[in-house]
């Protein structure tokens, strides 16, 4: 390996003699057709050398794995990407063995052969050395770089590998089936450092000065779950209370921003050991802020990745939004330290067994251990999001096949997240949620280490008090299960003696979309429907009604059934607190009858129940089976309304409805309607502090209103963000802000040349991710095109802008009435360059296919999206999911504008003159 070293650094390279690598087309056919590889090989353990050279940005590598083979073969078939391998040998008792490979690039797989010459059953020992560029791109083995205070710009390299980029790292049997232990040693300059899932053994001096991390083996895992990071990051450590050393790493100068994260990493580590009954089973876990970083965050086992604004936190300028979205996404990657790693789905068709219970355990955690944060106050606009994408037919069931890698990617959506947390609060709420924790334990410790399908969910779901791990005492329910049936909790569900989980929760993942629930009561006879095309839904209905707050159940399993109430009712509300994933009609009088009571005293109903009244009766006007007038009365029950869900759901639903206007030439209803949302949530807004008091609910709801009112100009808002601003830029930005209006502020400042300027050398300056999040955000509103225009070229460059926060950004600018044109030119005009950046099918690229499209509602505007994506090629994403919602999106848009408009204005016009 040291003369591989050298030739390859010196910048020379000359391929080994072993290796003869079929490109020419008249080679022999590749050996395998499948996009799937063979099963019948099967890696049992990696030894892996990684050598990066942050330099010349180059790596090499060697592997050698072990594999299983299941029947004689005469081609081993394994995942590689963007490698130069220069030498392949099968390694013998004796000497090593030669092997020739070809490459299938389509299919990112190579073949190891020999001619005339046949692998036989059982163990083998494949040894490759490899070569590649680091990626410049946010997944595999890729390069970071961030400055320091003093401008020096440093460099860095670490992995990205889910789903499918471990291959771009090293040669390996790439899908989550082929899990096996991993040893991992990393070859470094003594100025960096280097971490990996398992802690490090010890560190050799190698003969040219460099140093080798030799890391312990790994339990057996994934390749998707592989990390290591080369790089001058600093840490802070702390063990938890089952002795795990949990570490923290950031850049130096942010390294006093780690502390929030470390204390709850270690909370919430200790929530899950206990919670889940397992304990987590490695002897460390760190935690790295990465400064270049796409996705969010990932779970890597032992060795989480995050964005530096997903897991920083500055006491000073961090808002409590801030606190909560750090609080939960470190709450979701350590979910999966048990869901995904330890458990992990058979194949990519089921990712939402990771995704949408690392989700759904955000919330059951995080409640527990910060309830301070009222994390419940938000789950609900999860499903609401889930509904908005899963109500197109271009959705898809939870559950679906995928084969490639960009089908792959587009499964990381709302559906696989947020619908998957959905439906699991859903089961837990119909099953208990006692009865379901044992579940999902007896899940977990009868898989562990392995894969599994939706059904092995479903089976430890169902038959929790007769399984095998109960008798040997594995599982230990307190006394759960000797209580007799009658009193359990579930059995107000149902008489019969068990539930088929299976068959209810089948209808849930296996299909797309959600029912629609119409109500219908006559005196104390309530009819229910599911009004429905094709598909019949096992629904878990919960109600409440104007005789009785106490939460009924009915599980609706045919397509029209009757429940009967013990007294006529003047009105009755379902899905209580939106536990369930469905909406509801209330037919003949129904609606009216709630409305009357929102109206008369809302607080009758939960904040939650409040909120999904706003949700529900909108999405019927969307789909003509209401009124636009109905819904628009139901609303102005907000004047008294206070509480955030209810009142962010109000805006959730009438903001966009002026949105559309300022796309097209409606300039008049478009103020109509602003000037309506500002009376009716005036009172609201006059009570707001300029402060950070209060619970952390009320605190993200002052920034919400005070935002929404200095952007539309109302005039006490004004005078005191143009007074603070003033201040601040006076103490050139020494000036304390209340956090929770430092946005506020910023955001009105960014109104003139002059503002903008000094805000983005504060931001260019700023070491506090938060900080730099809301100057971002802020200079994005302004309505000054130029500057927007300068912000979207510089984006793309990287240098100020970080290209991990394009997307963001672009869509930003696309919400924005004078930047709307520029992010849709800006769009088309670099797509091939944002695919290349961001991949195929990734949560980026789809993000702004949708986002920079959905408020457009003309015919015109629709064929110019169409033709556009319909003008690319496959492979450049003219068949993305994405693309079709996008598409849709507008139509329905199209839809609702040439229907309501004319309800709108004659509405506003008539409330107007009862106002006055």
């Amino acid at each position: 390996v040291p003369s591989l070293l050298r030739l390859l650094f010196c910048g020379l390279f000359v391929g080994s003699h072993a290796m003869t690598v079929n490109t020419d087309t008249n080679a022999l056919p590749f050996p395998w057709d499948k996009i799937r590889l063979p099963e019948t090989v099967k890696p049992q353990h990696y030894d892996l050398l990684i050598h990066p050279n942050l330099t010349s940005l180059t790596f090499i590598g060697v592997v050698q794995i072990l594999i299983e083979l299941e029947q004689d073969t005469r081609a081993i078939i394994l995942h590689s990407k963007n490698l130069q391998i220069s030498k392949a040998q099968l390694l013998g008792p004796r000497h090593p063995q030669d092997l020739q490979i070809s490459e299938f690039e389509a299919y990112e797989q190579i073949a190891l052969f020999s001619d005339g010459f046949t692998f036989e059953k059982g163990n083998h020992v494949v040894h490759l050395e490899f070569y590649a560029n680091l990626s410049d791109s946010f997944h595999g083995f890729y390069k970071g770089r961030y400055t320091t205070n003093s401008g020096e710009v440093r460099t860095l390299a670490s992995t990205q590998f889910e789903p499918t980029h471990a291959r771009a790292a090293f040669p390996c049997f790439d899908e989550p089936a082929f899990k096996a232990n991993f040893t991992i040693r990393v070859r470094r300059e003594s100025r960096h450092i280097s971490i990996s899932n398992m802690p490090k053994l010890r560190t050799v001096e190698m003969a040219d000065g460099l140093l080798e991390d030799q890391f312990d083996t790994t339990v057996k895992m994934s390749t998707y779950l592989v990390a290591f990071i080369i790089s001058d990051l600093q840490s802070i450590s702390k063990k938890s209370q089952h002795g795990v050393e949990i570490s923290v790493y950031t850049v130096p100068e942010k390294i006093s921003q780690a502390e929030y994260a470390l204390n709850t990493a270690v909370t919430l580590l200790d929530f899950y050991d206990d919670y889940f009954d397992i304990p987590y089973p490695l002897p460390k876990h760190d935690l790295a802020a990465i400064p270049d970083f796409q996705s969010g965050a990932m779970e890597n086992w032992g060795l989480s990745t995050y964005r530096e604004s997903g897991l920083l936190f500055d006491p000073e300028k961090s808002s409590s939004s801030d606190k909560l979205g750090i609080t939960k996404v470190i709450a979701h990657e350590l979910a999966h330290q048990w869901f995904g790693n330890l458990v992990t789905m058979q194949w990519w068709n089921d990712l939402w067994l990771n995704e949408g219970f690392a989700k759904f355990m955000e919330y059951v955690s995080v409640n527990i251990t910060h309830p301070e944060l009222q994390v419940d106050d938000y789950f609900l606009e999860k499903c609401f999001t889930a509904m908005s994408v899963d109500s197109l037919t271009s959705s898809h069931p939870i559950s679906t096949p995928v084969e490639n890698p960009a089908e792959i990617s587009e499964m990381f959506d709302d559906v696989s997240y947020r619908k998957g947390a959905c439906i699991l609060n859903m089961l837990r709420d119909f099953l208990t949620p006692e009865a379901f924790k044992y579940g999902i334990i007896h899940y977990l410790k009868t898989h562990s280490y392995q894969n599994t399908v939706n059904a092995h969910l479903w089976e430890s779901l169902t038959n929790i008090c007769t399984s095998d791990e109960l008798d040997s005492g594995r599982l230990k329910l307190d006394g759960f299960c000797s209580k007799s049936r009658a009193e359990s909790p579930a059995s107000k569900w149902f008489m019969e003696d068990s539930v088929d989980v299976q068959a209810i929760m089948d209808t849930w993942t296996l299909q797309e979309g959600f029912p629609l629930i119409t109500v219908e009561v006559k005196g104390q006879e309530v009819t229910l429907k599911q009004d429905t095309s094709s598909f019949l839904w096992q629904v878990p209905l919960t109600y409440i009604t104007s005789h009785c707050s106490a939460v009924q159940r009915f599980l609706l399993k045919s397509e029209k059934d009757v429940l009967y109430l013990p007294k006529k009712v003047d009105w009755i509300k379902l899905n209580v607190d939106l536990r369930g994933y469905y909406i509801v009609h209330y037919k003949s009088g129904g609606w009216d009858a709630l409305i009357n009571q929102l109206q008369q005293d809302h607080s009758v109903f939960s904040s939650n129940d409040r909120a999904s009244l706003i949700h529900d009766i909108f999405q019927l006007v969307s789909i003509e089976k209401i009124p636009l007038d109905k819904a628009l009365n139901l609303s102005l029950y907000l004047s008294k309304e206070s509480e955030i869900m209810p009142v962010t759901q109000g805006f959730n639903e009438l903001v966009p409805l002026y949105k559309l206007m300022e796309k097209r030439n409606m300039e008049e209803l478009e103020n109509q309607l602003k000037g309506h949302l500002v009376k009716l949530f005036k009172t609201l807004i006059d009570r707001q502090s300029w402060s950070d008091d209060g619970s952390v609910s009320e605190r993200m709801l002052r920034n919400y209103l005070l935002l929404f009112a200095c952007v539309r100009r109302y005039p006490s808002c004004i005078s005191t963000a143009t007074r603070l601003f003033q201040q601040w830029k006076e103490s050139d930005g020494k000036m304390w802000l209340p956090t929770d209006v430092s946005l506020v502020v910023y955001t009105e400042g960014a109104r003139t040349d002059e503002g903008w300027d000094f805000l983005l050398e504060k931001y260019k300056r700023s070491v506090s991710p938060s900080e730099k999040w809301m100057i971002k955000a802020a200079l994005s509103y302004s309505p000054l095109a130029h500057k927007l225009q300068w912000l979207l070229e510089r984006s793309i460059e990287g240098e100020i802008i970080k290209t991990q926060d394009l997307p963001s950004l672009v869509i930003s600018v696309s919400k924005n009435p004078k930047g709307f044109k520029l992010a849709w030119d800006f769009l088309k005009t670099n797509w091939g360059k944002l695919v290349k950046k961001f991949d195929l099918g990734s949560s980026a690229i789809s993000r702004m296919a949708v986002g920079v499209t959905d408020q457009y509602s003309t015919r015109e505007m629709l064929d110019e999206v169409q033709s556009f994506f319909g003008s690319l090629a496959q492979d450049q994403g003219s068949g993305l999911r994405s693309v079709q919602q996008a598409l849709q999106k507008i139509q329905q848009n199209i839809r609702w504008m040439d229907r309501n408009v004319p309800l709108l204005k004659a509405w506003l016009d008539r409330n107007s003159l009862i106002e006055s």
